[in-house]
């Protein structure tokens, strides 16, 4: 049976990006099944709207709400549109809400940066976290960390680290790999990405890395094996949605502003549920390439710095802590609770009450998050189908 497709982006660019996508759709035979959800911001300028326009026009199912629709959106939601400020890149909070209650099965986050290889499978390749039960090769690390940009060749010699790669983990040389036959579910795939890969200020301002080949290897992670998941290129099964709220940042700590890791808390936590639930994260394929957008690594490296240390602690307790709950949403409330009681004994220069806060904050998002997945739920209950005719591009063009 096919699945239907949400693909979630956030652009306060012109909407490029959809061409290449909405040409994807069609070059896939998956069309009729598939919607792009954009979300602008108060930057996005009217050619964005215009161009989901002229798809909609041509067939292609392209929702772009305009900041009145997202706000009215919102507002029938409850407490959550508090938690999702404008000029944020967890605006794209909004385009995950709407999947939901669409009821696609496949969702799939991109950057409006990200651009598919043309004559090879997108859409089939993150297709997999609704595949099921299957017997798989499995792969499990000594150290309990693999690093997915092992699956890329670079132009430059050494190690190359994914952004959000715990630095305690990295450049371990008693680290081995074992590969099993097991039964396996994927319900998180993250796919690769070519020219920019996706790594940390430091590392850009180090290395200035370039991929420019995938190695065509994709792996299924183990149980006890963990890698850091963004948002660009990434499909979820929709089961997972409950724990992938984009975390929100910008909170100050220590003199210094906290952001740029949003998604890469959201991926972890993301994965802990899925992992406590007996399901598989898989990393490779599909590539895509990463044309990135402009950046001052300076200003990140700013941004960055409280997220590269605060996660040397979440991620060794995270890694560690037994949750509860037998849905996503249960181990992802089990998670919350857990993390309130566990900031509070962390101990460190970091780990101030401003830091300690910060987490506090989070999980009442997170519950937040829960209560509304669970409104629309609710609002499925009794409610037609949602037919599978493309949608229409909104229609609303800013003065």
């Amino acid at each position: 049976m096919n699945k239907r497709i949400s693909v979630v982006a956030t652009s306060i660019y012109d909407g490029d990006f959809l061409t290449h996508y909405c040409k994807k759709m069609t070059e896939e035979g998956v069309a009729e099944r598939t919607r792009l959800i954009v979300i602008p911001d108060r930057k996005t300028p009217s050619d964005l709207y215009q161009k989901s326009q002229i798809l909609g026009g041509l067939g292609y199912n392209v929702v772009c709400p305009t900041i009145e629709e997202q706000d009215s959106y919102l507002k029938k939601l409850g407490t959550i549109a508090s938690i999702i400020p404008y000029d944020s890149d967890s605006r794209r909070n909004i385009g995950y809400l709407m999947a939901y209650e669409f009821g696609d099965e496949i969702i799939i986050s991109i950057d409006d940066d990200n651009y598919p290889h043309d004559g090879k499978s997108f859409f089939r390749e993150h297709g997999i976290v609704a595949k099921g039960l299957k017997k798989a090769k499995v792969t499990k690390t000594t150290n309990g960390w693999f690093n997915i940009c092992d699956l890329l060749e670079f132009n430059t010699e050494g190690n190359i680290y994914a952004r959000g790669f715990p630095y305690y983990a990295r450049f371990d040389s008693e680290k081995s790999v074992e590969d099993k036959q097991l039964e396996a579910q994927v319900h998180i795939n993250a796919g690769l990405w070519l020219n920019s890969p996706d790594v940390d200020a430091i590392t850009w301002l180090g290395l200035q890395p370039h991929a420019t080949a995938f190695k065509e290897k994709s792996v299924i992670l183990s149980k006890n094996t963990w890698t850091p998941i963004n948002t660009q290129n990434t499909s979820l099964n929709r089961e997972v949605l409950p724990s992938y709220w984009f975390v929100k940042m910008g909170y100050p700590i220590s003199g210094m502003s906290i952001d740029r890791y949003g998604d890469i808390f959201s991926g972890y936590f993301a994965q802990k549920c899925a992992k406590h639930l007996g399901y598989n994260t898989r990393v490779g394929s599909p590539s895509v390439d990463h044309l990135r957008n402009t950046h001052n690594a300076i200003k990140d490296l700013n941004y960055e710095f409280i997220c590269v240390i605060v996660l040397e602690d979440i991620l060794k307790w995270l890694t560690e802590v037994k949750l509860d709950g037998s849905t996503y949403a249960e181990a992802y409330l089990s998670l919350a609770s857990q993390m309130e009681d566990a900031v509070q004994k962390f101990d460190g220069f970091i780990w101030n009450a401003a830091t300690k806060g910060y987490f506090h904050h989070l999980a009442y998002c997170m519950r937040v998050w829960v209560d509304t997945i669970k409104i629309l739920d609710g609002a499925h209950v009794g409610k037609r189908k949602v037919k599978n005719g493309p949608l229409k591009a909104s229609t609303y063009l800013p003065k």
